[in-house]
């Protein structure tokens, strides 16, 4: 249920940086597909990658990337107590 709504939030983020131009709106668009389950984790992190290497250091697309890398992506698996994975 998280992920559609993180989905659905990404998704419209994304459409709205299409249409005003102030906002990026490939990155949101990038991950709401992730979310949804079109995108594969290793694919959004290479795409999340290449959109940040694009940006300036400080701005605010590269703190907003770096975030969802951070939060969302590289979180951790728990380790099960019986040792079967």
């Amino acid at each position: 249920m998280k992920k559609i709504l993180l989905g659905s939030i990404f998704f419209t983020i994304g459409i709205l940086g299409i249409i005003f131009p102030v906002l990026p709106g490939v990155p949101f668009l990038i991950v709401s597909a992730f979310f949804f389950g079109f995108l594969s984790r290793e694919k959004l992190i290479v795409y999340l990658k290449k959109l940040k290497s694009n940006s300036k250091k400080n701005s605010i697309m590269n703190k907003a990337i770096n975030y969802i890398l951070i939060k969302y992506i590289h979180q951790r698996v728990p380790i099960r107590t019986n040792g079967k994975n």
